[in-house]
C-alpha cells in the first residue's frame, strides 16, 4: 500500500517538475516544428518504456 502511495507521488512529482521545465523553456518567437519534436523526442524514447517496466515491476510487488 505504501509503495503505491509512494511510486504515485513520486511519478505526480516528475511530472510537475517536466511541466514546470517545459513552460519555462517556452519560446513564442521562433517556432519550428522540427525544434519542437527533437525537445519532446526523448519522452517516446526513454520514458515511455521506464513508465511501462516501472508499471510492471508496481504490478509485480502489488500481485506476489
Amino acid at each position: 500500500m505504501y509503495l503505491t502511495i509512494g511510486l504515485s507521488l513520486l511519478v505526480c512529482l516528475i511530472a510537475l517538475i517536466f511541466t514546470i521545465m517545459v513552460g519555462l523553456g517556452k519560446d513564442k518567437s521562433d517556432y519550428s516544428q522540427k525544434k519542437s519534436w527533437s525537445m519532446v523526442s526523448w519522452t517516446y524514447i526513454v520514458l515511455f518504456p521506464i513508465s511501462f517496466v516501472a508499471l510492471g515491476l508496481l504490478y509485480y510487488f502489488i500481485t506476489r
